[in-house]
């Protein structure tokens, strides 16, 4: 088991380096800003509409909470890797009709491993999405007087990448019952930008177009506390966070050109260094629960984005906004160690959440709900199992692009005990 954990942690994280040279999300609003915030967490508290502030379980990596890495066995060794696929619907209502297209991508979610340090105290390391930029707008021209004077005359925006986050931290567990965490992070990622109009006619073709690239890195931390109080056979644990608010430093070139037939024609050529500033956040819930029989939980997490500065947009309204989400989950076992009805050893989740998003568009906040679901089943021991996450929802702005998405987000989770002394008799 040591060997396979290991050459999964390898392999994951050389497939997640890899995953970043392709479209890791997709969605018209992914051009402003920082790009689209990404969910965060694993498959299991994704199932759960993303509660995991104050979740504290040893049979798997809490990315939420780097208090919660103390919630394991003293010699325990556990590895979580998560896959995504997404299913996006876009619709618009242009001039009366309803406009729409469709989008499917796969991506590596998060890679994580943890391990004990000494006593109540553990290590972790891992890496996550933070933003994605995914998007590309194609329009041609058809009107008489364009193709009488121009020709055909196609217009295209597009962009790709995104921000990752690297972490690595520790936790401490301090009278039976309170436990605090760290974590370091690196927040690095490349974004590319472009612009083109392309001029066709039966006598030439020419292309004049502009592009921006942003290389990204900087650091942040965040801070865990969780806090558990037994009420007879019962536990509540109330759960925060807190995400220091961090400047990203950018290498940022911008160039434009023009082509036509022979000759290549840079109006602009800029190289400089930017800063984007990541605003702190905060985030508070709680669970109450029956070990390893049932747990129910809330979170709420705030983002203030509204002092925060980026490029403008020609011809859009584009703001920026406090962003809130509150998520709620529920978890069910029906008989964790039944030995002979091996569905009642499954973990069973269901969740929901609705989300105000940083960006506000003519005056209007994008939103976004759902409902989550999903299940883990044990394999090879207890604590080992493969893990799957449906979220269905809906992302809205009036008079805009909707978007409704089914996303799934496959997991597995290797479990096992290092360190430990082989005793012979």
């Amino acid at each position: 088991m040591k060997k396979l954990i290991i050459s999964v942690f390898v392999m994951a994280l050389s497939l997640y380096a890899v995953a970043q040279e392709s479209f890791i999300g997709y969605s018209p609003y992914s051009q402003f800003g920082i790009g689209q915030i990404e969910s965060f967490g694993d498959q299991n508290t994704m199932a759960m509409g993303g509660i995991g502030v104050a979740i504290r379980d040893a049979g798997y990596n809490n990315l939420l909470n780097p208090a919660s890495v103390t919630a394991r066995e003293t010699q325990a060794f556990m590895l979580n890797f998560g896959l995504k696929q997404s299913n996006t619907i876009y619709s618009a209502d242009i001039n009366g009709s309803t406009a729409k297209t469709a989008k499917n991508l796969f991506d590596i979610n998060h890679v994580v491993a943890s391990f004990p340090i000494y006593k109540h105290s553990a290590f972790r390391l891992g890496v996550m999405p933070y933003s994605s930029t995914g998007y590309l707008f194609r329009y041609r021209d058809e009107s008489d007087i364009v193709l009488s004077e121009l020709g055909d005359v196609q217009y295209i925006r597009a962009g790709q990448g995104g921000l990752s986050q690297a972490f690595a931290g520790a936790g401490v567990t301090l009278f039976e019952r309170l436990s605090l965490g760290a974590d370091a992070i690196l927040v690095f990622g490349t974004n590319t930008r472009n612009s083109a109009a392309l001029f066709n006619t039966n006598s030439y073709s020419r292309t004049i177009a502009r592009d921006w690239k942003s290389v990204s890195r900087g650091f942040t931390g965040k801070l865990g506390m969780q806090y558990e109080q037994p009420l007879g056979d019962l536990s509540l644990i109330v759960g925060s966070t807190y995400k220091l608010g961090s400047t990203i430093k950018s290498d940022y070139s911008d160039l434009a050109y023009a082509t036509g037939g022979n000759y290549t024609d840079t109006t602009i050529n800029v190289s400089m260094e930017k800063s984007i500033n990541l605003p702190q956040e905060i985030s508070v819930g709680f669970t109450l629960g029956k070990k390893d029989s049932w747990k129910i939980g809330y979170d709420y997490t705030m983002q203030d984005w509204t002092g925060s500065v980026f490029d403008p947009t020609p011809g859009i309204n584009v703001a920026y906004g406090n962003s809130q989400s509150h998520n709620i989950g529920f978890e069910y076992i029906p008989n964790k160690y039944d030995v002979r009805y091996f569905l009642r050893t499954i973990t069973y989740r269901v969740g929901a959440y609705h989300k105000n998003q940083y960006l506000i568009i003519d005056g209007h906040q994008i939103s976004t709900s759902g409902i989550t679901f999903g299940f883990s089943i044990p394999v090879y021991n207890r604590q080992t199992s493969v893990s799957l996450a449906v979220d269905l929802g809906r992302t809205q702005v009036p008079n805009h692009v909707n978007e409704n998405f089914v996303k799934f987000t496959f997991g597995l989770n290797l479990y096992d005990v290092w360190f430990q002394k082989v005793l012979y008799n």
